[in-house]
């Protein structure tokens, strides 16, 4: 069984990371810096900016609803003075009517008791001086004493109504300006986040800017690599059919001095290429993928589903190829096609791992085109459902379904549309995780 830890290792470090390998005669690669973290990292930024650009905002609703709130109450404090100075009029009139009667008293006591009497000071316009009050409430009639304590109870009423009023002004003036204060200090903190959102979505696309041209050169050297192989191989082939076509003239040779008579010679045939599968089309209109992998062995369910053998991997159905390379999984290899037709029409199907490409960007593929040829290696093969972005990554990952190890909801989908194609689907090492959209195709 291989490690299947391998695979996760190299998705944590980048799951759709770039690493274009130029490989030389000498076999020396050299492997471009993988882009995928720091784009996830970037990603991670980006939401958490986003996320604080909202708060802030709700924070900056808040005071500017409590500063309206609160100039509300001052709008109201000042109907409140309005109030207040229209009584304290009002109170004035009652003082200086209170006033002169106290005077026309004075007066009478002053005619009764002559020049030595305290209450002239009521007559000096001095009313407030608490000894000639109580002087003058000693000495006066009943009619005195009320209006004097009138007089003194409207001051005092008076003294209350404009300190309290003071100081409600001084305290709603306060609480302005630390709502001002609070307010631009979160539109201050609101605009930096913000500008700090903009850098981080320009890093981001300059990042995945050069991870698809890192991918396109990746993709150029994996061609011209398969080009080398190719001359090589028939290079090897005209060579053994040079030998071959020696042996078989010494051969005749030697047959022709052996005595006449003897049976004709034997001329062995070349053995025959076995042809490719027909698809057995489904109602869906899709076919069985590894219908001709020899010795299949069939693995867990995770992202997608595992197998391995060797042999040809056919297209599910119509489709256009996207990609046949990421670095970020075991071997490079990950082919993905959008379907054109069928239930599962627009999504992406993906084959990845130990698979050699026999597709390209762009192509038109139908169930019968071999997409790549499975070698038995340690990774076998995972095929299912990819997202069809610019990073190339599997469903199950976008919507953070897989841990490493586990079964996911889009991978046990993909299962059981193999089995519906008469292949055998994956084993499941879990309830599946997640769950797909509501609108994705059932088998």
């Amino acid at each position: 069984m291989r490690n299947r830890l391998r695979r996760s290792a190299w998705q944590a470090i980048g799951g759709a990371a770039v690493a274009v390998v130029l490989i030389s005669a000498s076999s020396s690669s050299e492997v471009h810096p993988q882009l995928t973290s720091s784009v996830q990292s970037m990603k991670q930024e980006a939401n958490s900016l986003t996320q604080r650009i909202a708060a802030l905002n709700a924070q900056v609703q808040s005071i500017s609803s409590h500063y309206a709130a609160v100039e509300g109450q001052i709008r109201q404090l000042q109907a409140k003075e309005s109030t207040v100075e229209t009584a304290i009029v009002q109170k004035q009139l009652e003082l200086k009517k209170l006033h002169g009667e106290i005077v026309t008293e004075a007066v009478s006591l002053f005619a009764q008791a002559g020049t030595d009497s305290q209450v002239l000071s009521v007559l000096q316009d001095n009313p407030n001086a608490s000894a000639v009050a109580q002087e003058d409430i000693s000495t006066a009639s009943s009619t005195q004493e009320q209006a004097v304590n009138a007089y003194e109870a409207v001051q005092q009423q008076l003294s209350n109504q404009q300190s309290q009023l003071k100081a409600d002004q001084s305290q709603q003036a306060s609480l302005l300006n630390l709502l001002s204060a609070q307010e631009a200090k979160a539109q201050s903190a609101q605009q930096q986040a913000s500008t700090e959102l903009s850098s981080v979505n320009s890093q981001i696309q300059q990042m995945v800017a050069a991870q698809l041209a890192a991918e396109e050169q990746a993709r150029q050297a994996q061609i011209e690599q398969q080009q080398i192989a190719a001359e090589q191989a028939a290079a090897a082939q005209a060579a053994a059919a040079a030998q071959a076509a020696a042996a078989a003239q010494a051969a005749q040779q030697a047959a022709a001095g052996q005595a006449q008579g003897a049976g004709s010679q034997q001329q062995s045939q070349p053995p025959v290429s076995q042809a490719p599968s027909p698809a057995a089309v489904a109602p869906s209109g899709y076919a069985n993928p590894i219908r001709s992998i020899s010795d299949l062995q069939v693995w867990r369910i995770d992202q997608g589903v595992d197998f391995n053998g060797y042999g040809p991997i056919y297209a599910l159905g119509d489709g256009v190829v996207l990609s046949t390379f990421n670095g970020g999984w075991p071997g490079g290899t990950f082919i993905t096609y959008r379907l054109t037709n069928g239930p599962a029409a627009g999504l992406v199907v993906y084959a990845a791992e130990d698979i050699n490409p026999d597709v390209s960007v762009g192509q038109a593929v139908t169930p019968n085109t071999v997409i790549g040829t499975l070698y038995n290696g340690p990774d076998g093969i995972e095929t299912g459902w990819a997202d069809g972005g610019a990073l190339g990554e599997t469903m199950a990952m976008s919507y953070g379904q897989f841990y490493g190890s586990n079964s996911t909801a889009f991978g046990a989908n993909f299962s059981q549309l193999l089995s519906s194609l008469g292949a055998p689907g994956g084993v499941l090492q879990n309830s599946p995780t997640g769950s797909v959209p509501g609108n994705w195709p059932q088998w």
